[in-house]
């Protein structure tokens, strides 16, 4: 069992020494973070002609951009119906009309950028974890197909075999209009694309330090010091003390995966039928899908264990597989990894400008989808085009009680969510 993520056999990180600092020591924009936002902001700011330095700790797309799920949807933490019950229709439905924004952007960066990564309009099956779970979300769809125009297909439990053979659920919903795609090739379309487009990335390269200057800001590391005229700050989980106004704010917490051996088309053919990407409706998610090339099954869970042996916790995922589909048997694991995701206190994402500083941070598991859309909206404010507002621009972004970046509670608040799934 290999532990790093599978989805790096077909796209290797980078294995390099940290390049020649730039000479001269100037851009236009910083952006700190080579994942899917800081490459998408880079690659559209160069293109307008700006000069444009990424900075990364290691080496580019380390993080969860190349070790998440690769699912593609329109996923929040808060259903429509919570959103309607509090905000009113107008805000609920402008908030999930930019969910769809954010997925047709991906797919509009793919086909744009001839990107090869597996992308596929595969459908999702949201799986109930109970009778009552199921009831909450036929509510749930009715309300999106009133009011948003949302189709989808109920399933009962007599029928879930046909998309998944499984006895461990309750029958759920398919979503048509969902997809999945290889993270790995997509980050590293992103990445060859910004490299073609001008952009310099420079891995090994942490930014230690930041300083507000009468002309820009001046960013301080390891290979020496750039002074930038704006600054992006894209790091996600893994936001530093070096932007402690962020580190407050972002709650990093680790989500675990698993890859199973090659298996034969008849066994994968069996288990999963439907060929979609699958989640459960808990709040702590389970998440399975066969990989973009049919040859194995991907697992997830368990999220918010901090530091876990991946040894252990990959044989802890495999006999949660095995559980929900038994017919595996005693299937060996190929891979087993983690990724760190990140949260916020009131669990929206988050994209604005702070003392100068803009961001976009906490994507709570829809990093694929809004970290590309707010890579584009960030891009278009700085160039100041017309179609950069977006409904989550300076959100209320409130610090956490007497936290500064140590996640310990994370285990916590987990547990006290887990208590209410399966019910």
């Amino acid at each position: 069992m290999i532990l790093e993520p599978y989805w790096w056999q077909a796209a290797p990180r980078l294995k390099a020494e940290p390049p020649a600092f730039p000479s001269p020591a100037k851009a236009d924009i910083a952006i700190v973070g080579s994942g899917i936002t800081g490459l998408v902001a880079g690659m559209e700011l160069a293109r307008a002609g700006r000069s444009v330095v990424v900075f990364e700790a290691g080496e580019p797309g380390i993080g969860a951009s190349s070790r998440n799920a690769g699912y593609v949807g329109r996923t929040f933490k808060y259903t429509f119906g919570e959103l309607l019950e509090k905000h009113g229709l107008d805000y609920a439905k402008s908030l999930y009309g930019e969910l769809r924004s954010a997925f047709e952007t991906v797919r509009n960066v793919i086909r744009e950028e001839k990107i090869e990564c597996g992308f596929a309009m595969q459908g999702r099956f949201i799986m109930a974890a109970s009778p009552g779970q199921r009831e909450s979300l036929l509510r749930e769809f009715d309300l999106r197909a009133c009011h948003l125009g949302d189709s989808y297909m109920p399933v009962s439990r007599a029928d879930q075999h046909q998309e998944i053979a499984t006895d461990l659920y309750h029958g759920g919903v398919v979503i048509s209009d969902m997809a999945g795609l290889h993270p790995g090739l997509y980050h590293q379309g992103l990445l060859d694309r910004a490299l073609a487009a001008g952009v310099t990335v420079l891995p090994f390269t942490p930014v230690q330090a930041m300083r507000r200057e009468a002309d820009g800001f001046e960013m301080s590391t390891p290979h020496g010091r750039l002074t930038a005229k704006e600054v992006i700050v894209a790091t996600n989980g893994y936001s530093g003390p070096a932007f402690p106004w962020l580190q407050r704010r972002v709650v990093p917490f680790d989500a675990y995966m698993i890859a199973t051996e090659p298996l034969p088309a008849s066994v994968l053919d069996a288990v999963m039928p439907g060929k979609r990407t699958f989640i459960d409706w808990n709040f702590d998610v389970d998440f399975i899908r066969r990989s973009p090339d049919d040859s194995r099954i991907l697992f997830g869970g368990n999220t918010g264990v901090i530091g876990a042996d991946l040894s252990q916790m990959g044989e802890a995922l495999r006999q949660k597989l095995c559980r929900m589909l038994p017919q595996l048997g005693n299937v060996a694991l190929a891979h087993s990894w983690t990724g760190r995701c990140a949260g916020t206190r009131d669990l929206y994402p988050h994209i604005g400008v702070e003392e100068g500083v803009h961001y976009a941070v906490g994507y709570c598991f829809a990093g694929v989808p809004m970290g590309t859309h707010f890579g584009l909206k960030l891009a278009r404010r700085l160039l100041g085009r017309g179609d950069a507002q977006t409904v989550f621009w300076q959100r209320r972004f409130d610090a956490i009680p007497l936290y500064r970046g140590n996640p310990w509670f994370v285990p916590i608040a987990m547990r006290w969510y887990a208590r209410h799934d399966w019910q």
